[in-house]
């Protein structure tokens, strides 16, 4: 028996959950490291407060289901923006010593992200999109 709407609810979980636990470490020790990351490359360092929108509000809002497509869309180009600049292009097919990716996780939240903007929150969830 096929249940997609029980498939993506354990999908936005997922996905919630961990990106969550990036915001976590945030809430109890403030966003300084994400600042210097910042600053170091020559950015403004306000940018740093979007951490609080995209590792703590979207994935609440991801794994309840409230609208999620909508706050995957955002939350979704900042990480990536992120995940990429911290990586650099060229570190992205860097392999490791059993010849997996280095940025296999990277991928991993990609590839859930697009799923939730592609299909959207499913049948249980607080308000579908």
């Amino acid at each position: 028996m096929k249940n997609v709407d029980l498939g993506l609810l354990f999908l936005r979980l997922g996905l919630g959950i961990c990106l969550f636990m990036h915001g976590f470490g945030k809430i109890l020790h403030g966003v300084g490291g994400v600042k210097s990351i910042l600053v170091d490359a020559g950015l403004p360092s306000f940018l740093a407060y979007f951490a609080y929108l995209s590792e703590v509000l979207a994935p609440i809002m991801i794994a309840v289901g409230f609208y999620s497509r909508l706050w995957r869309a955002p939350s979704f180009w900042l990480k990536s923006c992120h995940f990429v600049f911290i990586f650099c292009l060229s570190n992205l097919l860097e392999l490791t010593n059993v010849n997996g990716f280095k940025a296999e996780l990277i991928y991993l939240y990609i590839a859930m992200s697009l799923c939730i903007i592609s299909t959207g929150s499913g049948k249980y969830a607080i308000k579908q999109d």
